[in-house]
């Protein structure tokens, strides 16, 4: 998907990682994995891009995915650990380590599927 006009001068690199790993996440549909996902995007977006501005840009797309999500009397929680996911990715934190199996989901990035 191309870059919206409003972030032009960031990093389309970044954007494009970052929507890769949301329609993965979709396609997936596995259980307990979204914030492997989160991670993932951010990890890639930030130190698998070059151009500048990527840790700024995956930033960006995480508060904005957080906030258009936000409704009156929805818990913080969920919201708090996808961005927790999202920091550790950007920080270059091992995504599988901390959030496939150790949290009990099937997503197996190799295959592309949901099982082990």
């Amino acid at each position: 998907m191309p870059l919206p006009a409003f972030f032009t001068v960031w990093n389309q690199c970044s954007y494009d990682k970052m929507w890769d790993n949301y329609n993965k996440m979709k396609a997936a549909n596995c259980k307990k994995c979204d914030k492997y996902f989160h991670c993932q995007g951010n990890y890639e977006a930030v130190h698998n891009c070059q151009g500048g501005f990527q840790r700024q840009m995956a930033s960006i797309i995480s508060n904005i995915r957080e906030w258009s999500q936000w409704r009156p009397g929805s818990g913080s929680n969920d919201s708090a650990a996808d961005q927790a996911a999202n920091l550790f990715g950007r920080n270059g934190g091992d995504c599988a380590s901390e959030y496939l199996r150790k949290v009990n989901c099937t997503w197996n990035p190799k295959t592309g599927k949901c099982s082990w």
